[in-house]
């Protein structure tokens, strides 16, 4: 556990190897094809760039599976999660993601020497926003767990980070009205010899420097704070991602609505539309 915590601090993630045994894994996986084979209306997949991508929010999501109960909080991380963003703290978000086969070709240029790359979009969950983040010493404001379902390697798509520790986050520019959140994204971590590039369906954005570009066996998660720098990295690949994310954070401030999805203006308006059921709503 400290040794986690140590390198959560200094790169604001941590990968756990092998959290989920097998069994956990074929148990989400198939209940979720049941889920879609049962309510495919919910699984239709919406105006993408090049790509086809789907996604299904909680809490309607968990009120038509109960696959999905043991990973709110699950064992593997919880301890982890709870160390990090102290107690009190809550699920205010969870959401299956199946990205698909892509077949496009990959751009003449190259982005940092991955030859299968088509897309990255590089972002900060809810715009960088810190509120709260100065509460404990990982300056982390909401955590975010992916679960990957798959293996996941160079061939298929990943999720990618940059490294940024907690020390950095805490000197890096913030708004001064409104919500607090981090400023000057656009212009971080950019390459400068080359600092844009144009990905395979036309959009151009910032060339990024320092990725990591996480690789893992199924049953492993990526557990990062929420206001790092990451994207999916989308490739040229014949094969299936599913992934879990599920979202943590302190209640407090009720006003900001960091790691919230609409329509849910706080967390306890969250965790009262979640199931009724043991290990799923907490508040």
């Amino acid at each position: 556990m400290d040794d986690r915590l140590s390198f959560f601090k200094d790169n604001g993630y941590v990968v756990v190897h092998d959290a989920l045994t097998t069994t956990e894994i074929a148990t989400v996986n198939d209940g979720i094809d049941a889920d879609r084979a049962i309510h495919p209306e919910h699984w239709q997949m919406g105006p993408r760039v090049g790509f086809d991508a789907v996604g299904c929010d909680a809490p309607d999501l968990l009120h038509r599976t109960l696959a999905l109960d043991g990973m709110v909080y699950h064992p593997s991380i919880w301890s982890l999660v709870r160390s990090i963003l102290g107690e009190g703290t809550l699920c205010s978000g969870l959401t299956f993601m199946f990205r698909f086969p892509c077949d496009a070709d990959p751009p003449e240029d190259i982005d940092g020497g991955d030859p299968l790359c088509l897309s990255r979009q590089w972002h900060r969950e809810d715009r960088g926003n810190v509120e709260g983040a100065q509460e404990n010493a990982y300056f982390t404001s909401a955590i975010q767990a992916i679960y990957y379902l798959d293996d996941v390697d160079e061939g298929c798509h990943c999720t990618s980070i940059i490294p940024e520790s907690a020390v950095t986050k805490r000197s890096l520019p913030k708004t001064t009205e409104g919500d607090v959140c981090i400023t000057g994204t656009e212009s971080a971590y950019v390459d400068p010899e080359k600092p844009t590039w144009i990905d395979s369906f036309g959009r151009e954005g910032p060339r990024r420097i320092g990725r990591v570009d996480v690789h893992a066996r199924a049953g492993s998660v990526l557990v990062f704070n929420n206001a790092s720098l990451h994207c999916a990295t989308i490739r040229k690949t014949a094969r299936l991602r599913r992934a879990l994310h599920v979202r943590y954070r302190q209640p407090e401030p009720v006003r900001s609505r960091h790691a919230l999805k609409t329509p849910y203006e706080s967390v306890a308006d969250f965790q009262t539309a979640l199931p009724d059921r043991p290990g799923i709503r907490r508040a």
